[in-house]
């Protein structure tokens, strides 16, 4: 079964990631939070810019997970990732206390007119950026 997600962005990576030079998200943090075990290739990914609508879809075409990282490993991530994160050296500087890191390439990004498909469950207000839909309730709503 596949999953459902949605990925807060700030608005200036949406452009980049509809045409395609952004192409993989990077979530690092010092805790295992989603969406590091949480996704996996075939998922439906939702985007949607900080305090906007959501904006696009698109399918999850790769994963990549790291842990128990270290600052040399942020510095060589950075090297490996940012031609297609598009970070910049401040994003990358920031998350070098990170011990955790999941890599989302994306694929068959699409804009969306309006978010009346999106999971009313993704929606729901939380301080989360990237949020995963149960499964028991997709399951339930189908």
């Amino acid at each position: 079964m596949t999953g459902t997600h949605l990925m807060i962005v700030h608005p200036r990576y949406l452009g980049p990631i509809l045409t395609g030079h952004k192409t993989t998200e990077a979530r690092l943090g010092r805790d295992r939070r989603a969406p590091y075990d949480h996704v996996q290739p075939g998922d439906t990914v939702y985007i949607k810019p900080t305090s906007l609508e959501v904006a696009a879809h698109a399918i999850v075409e790769r994963v990549d997970q790291y842990e128990d990282l270290e600052a040399i490993d942020i510095e060589k991530l950075h090297e490996l990732y940012e031609d297609r994160v598009l970070g910049g050296d401040d994003f990358w500087l920031s998350k070098a206390d990170a011990r955790y890191a999941t890599f989302v390439t994306l694929g068959r990004v699409r804009p969306m007119l309006d978010s009346k498909s999106v999971p009313a469950e993704l929606l729901i207000a939380s301080r989360n950026a990237w949020r995963v839909l149960d499964r028991g309730a997709a399951r339930r709503a189908a």
